[in-house]
């Protein structure tokens, strides 16, 4: 039977000490192991994981193989480690495209290499209406708006949800690594097609033009079947009953490919994003698995495809669970684990959580990682970024989650610089085994995490799961 040794906290909280053998356990956490897999899954082997590629297919069988060899439980049905997703893929025929903008008797034009489309259907409109992005009913209308404000797929998203017919978004600098692809349900209802024109430094003067017209000849994209995966394993709770509750550990394994062309390196390796966050749920799986005796709670460890289009895998999981969505009690998601050089300064021996108000997990997590000498730091704006990865989602489906990160914003973010060798692996076994205890403390704990009573929390909050 487990030793348990409690230490009330100001708080309320309560903090079970690491016994032998889970410290044991956690000292099988390996800054060599990681190095290992981080150089294979960030390889250019694997073409930067894209969402759908080889590459990504390849980093799938990988990371199963991994759960594998740990003796991890496969967590999809039939005994598999997949969960597979079958999606349509549009692919853009930009061959016969054209955009034309008028205003009085001033006329733009772009090319197909000056824009990103984002479409599911071919576009043909001849001098139509154009208005400005505002606050007030944009229904059946199309829209023009500064891109840099959005820009991101979640934005897009929100924009798309307020049914315009067409969304342009014109952006003063030149490409940025927002891939055209599109993945969607089959037989899904079509969302308003975007329009993203980079370069463009006039944005102001053709939004402000009272008599915009467009004209534009998007041809028809092809649409082809993909298959998609999130990779998932679970170690079973040893309590009889706290086992049919679950604590997910995740972290997405895709990245944004590679370069259309152009010379030299043309791989987005994505080692920090998202490399690090899965090798660290490999290696926290692996090493959690050799415990004599379980923590009580059950461990559902998962690799998400799709995260760098708008939280795809994430998403489909909420809406096709492996395990009860009520009987999950927390999502602690991982994310660029593997970089120290934050924007806002070094960080040693130190992580930070999205949204670190909003639940008493961070506390929870927090006081357990002191026990490895692993100290929480406060992103300034941290609350900004909840909404920007794989815990959004269960969020939204009312499960309290957070994302952990060493390093926000670090030079090569998207970046072709992104490689393994910049990783510091040393760094990442020890906060590894912060997070491990942290997970030790929340499967082991009496009480399930609660969102705090705060304004930010109440969408959260109202959405049971």
């Amino acid at each position: 039977m487990r030793k348990i040794v409690l230490t009330l906290l100001f708080c309320g909280v309560v903090s079970a000490a690491l016994t032998p053998e889970e410290q044991a356990a956690l000292n099988r956490i390996s800054a060599a192991s990681m190095r290992g897999h981080l150089s294979f899954l960030a390889s250019d082997l694997l073409e930067g994981r894209a969402t759908p590629s080889r590459g990504q297919d390849v980093a799938a069988e990988y990371i199963a193989a991994q759960f594998r060899r740990a003796g991890l439980e496969p967590a999809a049905p039939n005994g598999s480690y997949f969960q597979t997703a079958v999606r349509e893929q549009i692919e853009q025929q930009p061959a016969s495209f054209q955009l034309t903008w008028k205003a009085g008797a001033k006329q733009w034009s772009w090319k197909a290499a000056d824009v990103l489309t984002m479409a599911d259907h071919g576009i043909d409109l001849t001098d139509a209406t154009v208005m400005p992005l505002a606050a007030g009913d944009i229904s059946g209308k199309i829209v023009a708006a500064d891109a840099e404000q959005n820009m991101n797929r979640r934005a897009i998203a929100q924009l798309r949800a307020r049914k315009p017919a067409l969304i342009l978004l014109f952006r003063k600098g030149g490409r940025v690594p927002l891939s055209a692809t599109q993945l969607v349900e089959p037989g899904k209802p079509a969302e308003a097609p975007v329009v993203l024109i980079f370069g463009e430094p006039n944005f102001a003067a053709l939004a402000s033009a009272a008599d915009a017209k467009l004209s534009i000849h998007l041809p028809e994209p092809l649409h082809r079947k993909v298959n998609l995966r999130n990779v998932a394993a679970i170690l079973r709770g040893s309590d009889p009953e706290l086992s049919k509750q679950y604590l997910i550990f995740s972290a997405h394994y895709d990245h944004i490919g590679m370069k259309d062309s152009g010379d030299g390196d043309r791989i987005f390796n994505g080692a920090n994003d998202n490399g690090s966050g899965t090798v660290s749920v490999v290696e926290i799986g692996a090493a959690l698995a050799t415990l004599p005796v379980h923590p009580r709670r059950s461990i559902l460890f998962m690799t998400f495809f799709g995260e760098e289009l708008g939280l795809l895998g994430a998403y489909y999981y909420t809406q096709h669970p492996l395990v009860p969505l009520q009987d999950t009690i927390a999502n602690i998601n991982l994310e660029q684990m593997g970089r120290t050089d934050e924007q806002d300064g070094k960080q040693i021996n130190s992580y930070s959580f999205t949204g670190p108000s909003f639940s008493n997990i961070p506390k929870i997590l927090g006081d357990a990682a002191k026990q490895e000498d692993i100290k929480i730091w406060a992103k300034n704006g941290a609350d900004a970024f909840f909404g920007r990865s794989d815990n959004y989602a269960f969020a939204q489906a009312g499960i309290p989650a957070h994302t952990a990160v060493v390093a926000y914003e670090y030079p090569d973010y998207h970046g072709l610089g992104d490689e393994w060798e910049k990783v510091d692996y040393e760094n990442m076994a020890r906060v590894d085994k912060g997070l491990a205890a942290g997970l030790l403390a929340l499967a082991n704990a009496p009480e399930r995490p609660q969102w705090n009573d705060i304004p930010a929390t109440a969408e959260y909050r109202k959405a049971k799961p």
